[in-house]
């Protein structure tokens, strides 16, 4: 390799994290709607909501509880219509999205093949993008003001699942992804700490 390329590489893997750090706080995001996300739902540490002390118990640790945390005010803001969960997820994943909207029944990944096209609201979390997975996480993706939210992405299988789609703003932290379809909205992907 070139020492001009290698530079190149080195120059930009240095970059990364400052221009994650930087659009974490909001600086360089445009639209309004990932704005408010990032700084008011992914960033937000502040608000105490009535479950922190539940999630505070199963948790298990600092950082174990501020992903949970996250993934609660996730839930908070989408407010989903219809919760799609595989058996694999972890249990103290499972329980706080509950715990999130006690009103909704979660169904499995083949029963949200089955839902009607014109389906809207849905959310699903997945551990990771497995082949397995892959049909359900696109059929909740396609519709219109749903939430996916994987707990360990990986950006080949994000760019096979978004291969196509042109309405998906991508939230990711190098290993947490969360892809929200809105049809108003164009193709984004952010890179943020959260």
């Amino acid at each position: 390799m070139p020492l001009r390329a290698k530079l190149r590489l080195t120059l930009r893997r240095l970059w990364r994290p400052l221009g994650r750090a930087r659009r974490s706080r909001g600086f360089g995001v445009h639209s309004p709607f990932a704005f408010r996300f990032i700084t008011l739902v992914l960033r937000d540490s502040r608000s105490v909501y009535y479950s922190t002390g539940k999630i505070r118990d199963f948790a298990g640790g600092r950082r174990r509880r501020r992903n949970l945390t996250m993934l609660f005010r996730i839930v908070c803001d989408r407010k989903p219509l219809t919760l799609v969960l595989p058996p694999d997820l972890p249990e103290a994943e499972r329980r706080v999205i509950l715990m999130a909207d006690s009103r909704l029944q979660p169904i499995t990944p083949a029963e949200a093949l089955t839902l009607p096209a014109d389906s809207d609201s849905l959310f699903i979390c997945l551990p990771e993008l497995s082949p397995e997975h892959l049909p359900a996480a696109r059929r909740v993706i396609s519709a219109e003001n749903s939430t996916l939210v994987l707990l360990r992405a990986d950006s080949r299988r994000l760019d096979a699942l978004k291969d196509g789609l042109d309405h998906i703003m991508t939230f990711t932290n190098g290993k947490y992804a969360v892809l929200i379809s809105r049809r108003g909205l164009p193709m984004q992907n952010f890179e943020i700490n959260f």
